[in-house]
C-alpha cells in the first residue's frame, strides 16, 4: 500500500503530533511504501529526520498555484493509495487538491480539547476518548468512519552513555519535561506545590527537574524567585542540551509529572506517572482507580478526577517514595497501560483496518468554506509573524 502523509509546519515544527507522525509512519513505513511531505512556513526536524521525509514545500497562504503544481507532482508520480493529513489545516488544503471522491483521505486529530466547529471528514482517526465522545454524538459525522487509535509513541530507549547531569541514589527525583509559558504555568506551580508540601512532611529527598525550553522570559522569571528554586530544591534545565530530545532526560526521573506524550513515555519506562488536576493544586498519582479520568482527557490539563481525595493521593505520593513494594505495583501498572494504550508498535493493523474501511464520498468544500478561509489566514499570519 502507498502511503502519503501531510502535515502542516506554522512555526518551530516540534509538537506532540510531529513526534506521533514520526513514530507512526516510521512503524507503517516497515510494512508498506510510506512518503512525507510537510508544508508551511516553518520547518520541521522531527520530521525531516524521518526516514520517509519526501520534502517541504514552502506555503504562505498566497502561493497557491506553486503549491497546487507540487501536490498534483507528488500525487502523480507517487500515485499514493491513501492520503493521510495529520492535522486539520494541512486536510483543508490537500482536500481542494485531491477529490475525496475518487481518493481515500484520512484526518487524524491529535488530541486537544473538543472543538466549537469542525470540517467535515469522512475518515476520521482520533488520539483521545474526549474527542471520539465529542465526534460521535454529532451529526454531521454519523456517516463517517471514526476511529479512537490512541497508540502512538515508541517505547523510550535510555542512552546510557548520555549522562549530562549525575543522578543523586539518595534523592527521589521528580520530573516535569514542558515548554515554560503561560499554557503548563499551572502544571508547574502544582509540581512546585508538591516539593514544598514533601518537605513539609519532613520528605526532604523530594527534588524537582523542570525541563523545557524558555517561550515567556516573564514567566521563567517570577517562577525562578520561588525560595525553593534558589535553595536547588526544584531545577530548571533550559539549555539545548538538556531540551533537545528531551525525553532522554528521563533517566534522571523516580517518577514524572506529565501530560500527553510526557505521561506515555514515562510509561514506557515503567517509571510511576503523575498527571495535573484542574481542580486541585498538587498533582494526582495516577493508578488503576484514576487511570481512566485522566486517559479520558489525554492527560491534559483538563483532567478532572470524579473521586478526587487530596489526603489519599498525598499519602500514596509519600508512600511510593518510602515503600519500594508500592513503588514497584505503580511501575508495573505504568508499564502495563503503556503496552495497552500507547505503543505505536501495537496500532499498525488499526491503521491499516482505517485504511481498508476508509471511504470516498462528497467533497464539502462548499459548506466548508469558512474552515478553509481561516486556514489560508492562519499559514499567512504565521509567515508574517515568523
Amino acid at each position: 500500500m502507498k502511503i502519503a502523509f501531510f502535515i502542516s509546519a506554522m512555526g518551530h515544527g516540534s509538537g506532540g503530533h510531529f513526534h506521533s507522525l514520526n513514530h507512526i509512519s516510521q512503524v507503517l513505513g516497515n510494512y508498506h511504501n510510506v512518503k512525507i511531505i510537510s508544508f508551511g512556513p516553518g520547518r520541521s526536524k522531527i520530521i525531516e529526520s524521518n526516514p520517509y521525509f519526501c520534502k517541504h514545500i514552502n506555503f504562505n497562504g498566497i502561493n497557491l498555484i506553486s503549491f497546487y503544481r507540487n501536490i498534483k507532482r507528488f500525487s502523480k508520480e507517487f500515485d499514493p493509495d491513501i492520503y493521510h493529513c495529520f492535522d486539520e489545516e494541512c486536510y483543508n488544503l490537500i482536500r481542494i487538491i485531491i477529490s475525496s471522491r475518487t481518493h481515500r483521505i484520512i484526518l487524524n486529530r491529535c488530541g486537544g480539547q473538543n472543538p466549537i466547529g469542525f470540517p467535515h471528514a469522512y475518515n476520521l482517526i482520533l488520539f483521545s476518548y474526549e474527542n471520539f465522545e465529542w465526534f460521535r454524538k454529532q451529526k454531521r459525522y454519523n456517516s463517517s468512519n471514526v476511529v479512537l487509535i490512541p497508540n502512538r509513541v515508541k517505547p523510550i530507549e535510555l542512552d546510557r552513555t548520555y549522562n549530562p547531569i549525575s543522578k543523586q541514589k539518595a534523592i527521589f527525583n521528580f520530573l516535569r519535561i514542558c515548554r515554560i509559558n503561560s499554557l503548563y504555568e499551572k502544571s508547574i506551580r502544582d509540581s512546585f506545590n508538591l516539593i514544598k508540601y514533601l518537605h513539609s512532611r519532613n520528605i526532604r529527598v523530594a527534588k524537582l527537574y523542570i525541563v523545557g525550553v524558555i517561550e515567556d522570559k516573564k514567566v521563567y522569571q517570577d517562577l525562578a524567585k520561588d525560595p525553593f528554586v534558589r535553595n536547588g530544591n526544584i531545577v530548571f534545565l533550559n539549555d539545548s542540551i538538556y531540551t533537545t530530545e528531551a525525553s532522554r532526560m528521563l533517566y534522571l526521573a523516580d517518577a514524572v509529572i506529565g501530560s500527553g506524550r510526557g505521561i506515555m513515555e514515562a510509561a514506557s519506562l515503567g517509571l510511576p506517572i503523575l498527571a495535573i488536576n484542574a481542580k486541585g493544586e498538587i498533582p494526582v498519582l495516577l493508578n488503576e482507580a484514576n487511570f481512566c479520568d485522566a486517559f479520558k482527557t489525554n492527560f491534559s490539563s483538563r483532567n478532572i478526577f470524579r473521586e478526587d481525595n487530596e489526603d489519599i493521593n498525598k499519602e500514596n505520593i509519600i508512600r511510593m517514595i518510602i515503600d519500594n513494594k508500592f513503588y514497584s505495583e505503580l511501575s508495573r501498572f505504568s508499564k502495563g497501560v503503556f503496552d495497552k494504550y500507547f505503543d505505536v508498535n501495537k496500532a499498525k493493523e488499526k491503521y491499516e483496518e482505517v485504511y481498508r474501511n476508509s471511504e470516498n464520498g462528497r467533497r464539502f468544500i462548499l459548506s466548508d468554506r469558512i474552515y478553509i478561509i481561516k486556514t489560508f489566514y492562519h499559514f499567512y499570519f504565521s509567515n508574517q509573524t515568523k
